[in-house]
C-alpha cells in the first residue's frame, strides 16, 4: 500500500539514530492519524511501539556496556592508620545508594554473598576491617571500631569521593552482624547524615559482653586471647575497655538518637546473642515518637547458615523499599 510504503521508507532512514528515531516516529503518528483510517492507526501504532520497545533495549544494553558492575581496592584512612576495603560499584551511570558492610566480631563471617545480591540490586557496597583487624593498621579496639565506621563513613560524604564512586550521599546505609550490628547502630548515632540501618543478629557491646556473670565474663575473655587476627588485642584489653567504656558502648542508653530512620533487626535466637538483649534495644528505640524500628526474626545460628537466600531477600526488600 502507498501509506505502508511511506512509513517504511521513512523508518528506514532514521534507523540509524535510535533517538530521532523515536522523535520522528512521535511526529508521524501525529500527523497521519488525522488523514489515515482506523484500520491504519493500528499498524502504526504498533510500528511506533516497536521502535520505542528497540529504543529502550538499546539504552539498558549501553548502561552495561559503558557501566558495567566493578569492584576496586580501597585504603581508607580512621585517625592515620590505613584500612584495606573493597568496593563493589553498580552497575549504570549513577549515583546509587550506598551500603556500608560491617563484619562482626573479629569478621570470620563477612557477608559477602549479601555485598554482591545488593548490588546485583542496584547498590554499591563498601566492606573494609576495623583497626587491627585482618591486616589493617593499628590496635583494634571496639571504640576504634566506632570511630572507624564513622571515619569511613566521612570519607565517602566528600563530594570528590562521592562523585568518584558514584554514590548517593543521601541514600547511604549500614548493614551490620553481630558486633557489626553494634557498629552499624552507633554509626546511626554518631553519623545524622546515614539513612538506615540493617542489623544481622546484632551485639549491644555494652551488655552482651560486659557481663556481670563470671562464667560469661571469662568466657568472653578466653575468646578474646584466643583472636590473633586483632593486633593488640587480648582478654585482658577488652575487659579494662569494658570496664573503663562499658556504659558509653551500652546502646540503650542512646536508644532516643535513631529518630525516624528506618532501621530493621533481624536477629537469629541463636546461642551467642540473647535474643533478650536486641529485643530490649528496639523496644528502647520504640519509644521515640515516629519511629520507623523494624523486627525480623530468621530463627538460625548465629551466621543464617541456613537462611541466606531469605536473609538477602529480608535486606533487599527492607532497603529497596525504606531506603533507596
Amino acid at each position: 500500500m502507498k501509506i505502508n510504503f511511506f512509513v517504511q521508507r521513512l523508518l528506514l532512514r532514521y534507523s540509524q539514530t535510535y533517538l530521532y528515531c523515536v522523535i520522528f516516529g512521535v511526529l508521524l503518528f501525529e500527523v497521519l492519524l488525522m488523514e489515515i483510517t482506523m484500520s491504519y492507526r493500528y499498524v502504526l501504532v504498533s510500528l511506533l511501539l516497536s521502535v520505542s520497545f528497540c529504543v529502550h533495549a538499546k539504552l539498558e544494553q549501553t548502561q552495561v556496556e559503558v557501566y558495567p558492575k566493578n569492584s576496586a581496592e580501597v585504603t581508607l584512612l580512621s585517625d592515620g592508620q590505613r584500612l584495606p576495603a573493597i568496593y563493589y560499584g553498580a552497575q549504570g551511570k549513577g549515583p546509587h545508594p550506598t551500603i556500608i558492610l560491617l563484619h562482626g566480631y573479629p569478621g570470620n563471617e563477612k557477608n559477602l554473598d549479601v555485598a554482591q545480591g545488593m548490588r546485583d540490586s542496584g547498590w554499591n557496597v563498601i566492606f573494609f576491617h576495623y583497626r587491627g583487624a585482618w591486616g589493617a593498621e593499628g590496635d583494634f579496639s571496639f571504640t576504634g571500631s566506632e570511630q572507624d565506621v564513622t571515619a569511613v563513613t566521612k570519607f565517602f560524604l566528600q563530594a570528590k569521593n562521592a562523585e568518584k564512586f558514584k554514590i548517593n550521599p543521601n541514600k547511604i546505609s549500614y548493614i551490620g552482624h553481630s558486633m557489626g550490628g553494634h557498629m552499624a547502630v552507633a554509626g546511626l548515632f554518631n553519623n545524622p547524615e546515614v539513612a538506615c540501618g540493617v542489623v544481622y543478629d546484632g551485639a549491644n557491646i555494652g551488655v552482651t559482653f560486659k557481663s556481670d556473670d563470671e562464667k560469661v565474663k571469662n568466657m568472653w575473655a578466653a575468646y578474646a586471647d584466643s583472636l590473633f587476627m586483632l593486633r593488640g588485642w587480648s582478654g585482658e584489653v577488652a575487659t579494662r575497655e569494658l570496664a573503663n567504656r562499658g556504659e558509653q558502648l551500652d546502646l540503650i542508653t542512646r536508644a532516643h538518637e535513631i529518630g525516624i530512620r528506618p532501621i530493621l533487626f533481624i536477629p537469629a535466637d541463636s546461642d551467642v546473642i540473647p535474643i533478650a538483649e536486641i529485643n530490649a534495644l528496639t523496644n528502647a528505640m520504640r519509644q521515640v515518637k515516629g519511629n520507623n524500628v523494624n523486627y525480623r526474626l530468621i530463627k538460625d545460628d548465629h551466621s543464617f547458615n541456613n537462611n541466606r537466600s531469605k536473609l538477602l531477600k529480608v535486606t533487599e526488600e527492607f532497603l529497596n523499599s525504606n531506603c533507596r
